[in-house]
């Protein structure tokens, strides 16, 4: 049987990302040419726009457009100078939030003929670089799926816990994002000696926490990872990647180390 290789990456938060790690997975990335590359989202931070930053001066400086420029250029085209292969974008909480201030705050500019001008596929020009999107969930194999993590589901405080919560709720395994932890998880239930394992796949972030403000003292129960999943047949084997310093070893390969 065909063996495929999934890379996922979450959490970027661009222009807030780890440098240093991003640069390691596009070197995994290129020496390994994986069958796909899905991000899980966040890609963008996107500051300007969130309930956060509403009514103060970060607001009205502005700024969504240019970040989504940084982002196809630091993520959309160092993606595809290292691989052409199938890959794909999840929507998320930080990716919807410039077509959501849009649709606040100029509803009189939309209508049916109209669609809103910002949602995360058209600020990142994702068709240009051959990237699919999916807004909400993406079934990459039998019996998983994957998604950000934001559509209202619980989040757990330990890695992989929000996860495998989706994965009860959804009856599928699943690979998600959005809280920064790293973790993977399995929940076996059964009955008459059948039994079904279900298995939460959280991979972390890339971010860089120091460029995280809001975070009090700098720091949080946030851990960097990125994940793999190996799918033959109708069989899946997911893989959490961890990263200390940029650094990460996949097939007893180190990578993190400039040449």
């Amino acid at each position: 049987m065909q063996l495929k290789t999934i890379v996922f990456i979450s959490d970027l938060q661009m222009p807030f990302h780890d440098r240093k790690a991003w640069r390691a997975v596009l070197d995994f990335i290129k020496d390994t040419q994986p069958d796909e590359v899905v991000n899980i989202g966040d890609v963008t931070d996107y500051p300007q726009p969130s309930r956060w930053t509403k009514g103060t001066k970060l607001e009205f400086e502005g700024g969504a457009l240019k970040d989504a420029a940084y982002t196809r250029r630091y993520y959309c085209t160092e993606l595809r100078a290292v691989y052409d292969g199938p890959s794909s974008l999840i929507g998320s909480n930080h990716g919807d939030r410039p077509s959501l201030y849009f649709a606040r705050n100029n509803p009189a500019l939309l209508d049916n003929e109209h669609p809103n001008p910002y949602t995360e596929d058209r600020l990142l020009h994702l068709s240009d670089y051959g990237i699919d999107f999916h807004p909400d969930f993406y079934d990459f194999a039998p019996g998983w799926t994957a998604t950000h993590g934001h559509l209202g589901f619980s989040l757990s405080r330990y890695g992989g816990g929000t996860a495998v919560g989706i994965a009860k709720r959804v009856g599928k395994s699943v690979v998600c994002g959005h809280t920064h932890r790293a973790g993977l998880v399995p929940d076996t239930n059964g009955y008459s000696g059948k039994t079904k394992t279900l298995m939460g796949l959280e991979i972390g972030n890339l971010m860089d926490m120091r460029q995280a403000s809001y975070l009090k003292y700098g720091a949080a129960n946030w851990q960097q990872a990125f994940g793999i999943v190996r799918v033959v047949g109708n069989l899946a084997f997911p893989e959490l990647v961890l990263i200390n310093n940029g650094k990460f070893v996949v097939n007893g390969e180190l990578y993190g180390v400039a040449a």
